[in-house]
């Protein structure tokens, strides 16, 4: 290979990277879920708790990106404020993977105002608190993987900064009962978040 040749095939490879690279970016988030378990005798959105890590986007043709999160999550249920406290903390490992699409773009700064997005949601569980009172929901009895399906959408008000929410219901029941088997109760929460993207 002559020197013209290497020349030409490092031109390349590093145009080639650079587009690459320009098509991904990056994403902190930081936020909070407001969450309830069907089943467990208590209603309303009350359990709170953090949401936050990081993600990654990668922008594909006409208006659409696949995105990649990586969050601690936090779920559970919570009497409402008032009634004697009774609550299930639930902290996972959080893997969201969705489409989005992007719309009203804004010239001058060269970003997307707004994104509407749909996936699913893989959660592994690494700790458990119960103080629901309740002798037949056990901590241990909590299965340790979550399959969801999540709807959201995102608002940006600058090029850097924008603000989240999405509705997560889990598809499969996450307790099973030891005596029989059978398997119940249902986990899903509203998200609020802020982002920082890069």
């Amino acid at each position: 290979m002559s020197k013209y040749h290497f020349l030409l095939f490092i031109l390349s490879f590093s145009f080639t990277q650079t587009a690459i690279a320009q098509k991904f970016s990056g994403e902190l988030i930081l936020g909070f879920n407001a969450a309830q378990i069907d089943g467990d005798q208590l209603a309303g959105y009350n359990k709170l708790g953090f949401d936050t890590g990081l993600g990654i986007s990668y922008d594909l043709e006409n208006n659409w990106l696949v995105n990649f999160n990586f969050l601690f999550s936090q779920r559970g249920s919570h009497t409402k404020i008032g009634q004697p406290v009774r609550s299930i903390t639930l902290n996972y490992i959080e893997l969201p993977v969705y489409v989005s699409y992007q719309d009203w773009y804004i010239e001058d700064d060269e970003y997307y105002k707004v994104q509407g997005f749909a996936g699913i949601s893989f959660g592994r569980l690494f700790g458990t608190k119960n103080s629901l009172g309740d002798p037949d929901i056990e901590e241990g009895n909590f299965l340790k993987n979550d399959i969801s399906f999540l709807l959201g959408a995102k608002y940006f008000f600058s090029k850097h900064w924008g603000l989240t929410g999405r509705y997560t219901r889990s598809i499969n029941r996450m307790y099973k009962h030891p005596d029989d088997g059978t398997k119940s109760l249902l986990s899903y929460f509203l998200n609020f978040g802020l982002i920082y993207k890069f």
